[in-house]
C-alpha cells in the first residue's frame, strides 16, 4: 500500500517537473517570437521616414531620436538575447512612433499619401498582434512564477533549481 502513495507521489512530482519545464520552453518560444515581431515593427522605420521626408519640415529633427534607438536597438541585437533586456528600448521606440504618427496626423497631405497610410496601417497591425502576444506571455509568465512558489513551498525546491522568470 505504501508503495503505491509513493509511486503516485513520484509520478505526480514528476508530471509537475515536466510541466515546469515545458512551461519554460513555452515562454523561451514566445520571446523569442516577440522578438522578431518587435523587430519587424521596427524594420518599417525607414519607409515612414522615406514617405514623409517630401512632407514634414524640419523632419530630421522629427526622425532624429527614433533613428538613434533604432541603431541602439541594431547594437543590443549584438549582445542582448531575451526580451526583458531589450524592453527599455523596444518601449522607446514604441514611443517615437507614436510621436511621429501624432506629428504625421496633423499634417493633411501625408494622410493622403497612399505609402505612408500602408506603412502605418501595417505598423499599427504589427502592434497589435505584438500586444496579444505580450498580455499571453505576462500571463504565462505570471502562472509559471506562482507554479515556482508552489514548488519552493514543497521540498521540490531542494531537488530541482528552477528560478522565476522576470515580467515585462
Amino acid at each position: 500500500m505504501n508503495y503505491y502513495i509513493l509511486i503516485i507521489l513520484l509520478s505526480l512530482f514528476s508530471f509537475f517537473l515536466i510541466f515546469l519545464f515545458l512551461l519554460k520552453q513555452k515562454i523561451k518560444i514566445l520571446e523569442k517570437k516577440i522578438i522578431i515581431q518587435f523587430k519587424e515593427k521596427n524594420n518599417q522605420i525607414p519607409s515612414i521616414y522615406e514617405s514623409t521626408k517630401n512632407y514634414l519640415n524640419k523632419h530630421d529633427e522629427i526622425f532624429k531620436e527614433i533613428l538613434i534607438l533604432k541603431k541602439k536597438d541594431f547594437s543590443e541585437n549584438l549582445f542582448y538575447n531575451t526580451l526583458i533586456e531589450k524592453t527599455k528600448t523596444y518601449k522607446q521606440i514604441h514611443n517615437e512612433l507614436n510621436f511621429i504618427f501624432r506629428v504625421c496626423n496633423s499634417h493633411p497631405k501625408i494622410n493622403k499619401d497612399f505609402k505612408f497610410n500602408l506603412v502605418k496601417s501595417t505598423i499599427i497591425n504589427k502592434s497589435s498582434e505584438l500586444w496579444d502576444n505580450l498580455m499571453l506571455y505576462k500571463n504565462i509568465v505570471n502562472k509559471y512564477n506562482i507554479l515556482i512558489k508552489i514548488k519552493q513551498l514543497t521540498i521540490i525546491w531542494l531537488l530541482i533549481p528552477i528560478n522565476q522568470i522576470n515580467t515585462i
